[in-house]
């Protein structure tokens, strides 16, 4: 079993303690451990991510295409896909070490971008592709169709699709639903629409969903938060399922339940009030 490490680039002290514990089980398991460079981690048979969910991206960008699980080793601040806490960095080096630990399989959304009927650019996402202005005092104009059927056309501060991974990301902030993690669906969600009648909707997993700027304006795309790409009227954005998938690692009975549990920690949904 090989480990790969992956983590964020700027250190703080919660990144050097869990960096540290990593060095110290390293040292009882030399012939574990993998951290870098890119090319190395692809050859992992697991990733630990350290920091935030933001790393948890990062490794699901390596692994995309090898379904190599991945597990994350909260370091940054809520963390819903870096589950574990730094105190059980050697529980879960240990047990994956040794195979004894499950996988969970989330969705993730291809991305393509065609002009004049050729394909430009391609990039698969976990969480989102959020759409806004090229200036920040201007609104996007964007017409939306799902399975070739005109949708709407939005007219809001921003757009963003996400799945069930990014619904509790940026789309949370901005008023979209939690999406169960396992649920086959993503959500259209426009942050600050003109019309107060538009709201999100959550789309089967099975649909097509294409987005071209209305003439005469355009709009950047953002993919997890990732790399930025511009958008124009003669440019068309089409999105669907990916044949890949992000596979998750847990271990003990977290998975499902340790969604439950993020939501509970991470959110305060505590129950009714106590007097």
């Amino acid at each position: 079993m090989k480990i790969g490490i992956v983590s964020r680039k700027e250190q703080n002290p919660k990144l050097l303690e869990a960096l540290a514990a990593i060095e110290r089980w390293g040292k009882k398991h030399s012939d574990k451990i993998i951290h870098a460079p890119e090319s190395n981690l692809k050859k992992c048979d697991v990733l630990v991510a350290i920091g935030g969910d933001g790393t948890v991206l990062s490794a699901a960008r390596i692994a995309c295409g090898k379904q190599i699980p991945i597990i994350g080793i909260n370091a940054g601040r809520i963390g819903f896909l870096a589950e574990y806490k730094l105190e059980e960095i050697s529980d879960v080096l240990d047990a994956l070490a040794n195979g004894t630990f499950s996988t969970q399989d989330r969705i993730m959304l291809d991305c393509s971008v065609y002009s004049k009927k050729k394909k430009v650019l391609s990039t698969t996402v976990l969480n989102e592709i959020f759409l806004h202005a090229h200036a920040p005092e201007k609104m996007v104009n964007l017409e939306v169709k799902v399975n070739d059927k005109f949708l709407t056309e939005y007219w809001a501060d921003s757009l963003m699709l996400a799945t069930p991974t990014g619904s509790t990301a940026y789309s949370l902030s901005a008023g979209g639903p939690i999406i169960y993690p396992l649920a086959e669906a993503f959500v259209l969600n426009p942050v600050n629409p003109m019309s107060l009648s538009v709201r999100p909707i959550i789309i089967p997993s099975s649909s097509v969903c294409k987005i071209k700027c209305v003439p005469g304006s355009t709009a950047e795309m953002v993919f997890d938060g990732h790399s930025t790409k511009r958008l124009d009227e003669k440019s068309e954005l089409v999105i669907c399922r990916s044949r890949y998938a992000t596979r998750f690692a847990h271990i003990g009975d977290a998975g499902e339940s340790g969604f439950v549990h993020a939501l509970r920690e991470k959110l305060g949904w505590t129950g009714k009030m106590k007097v």
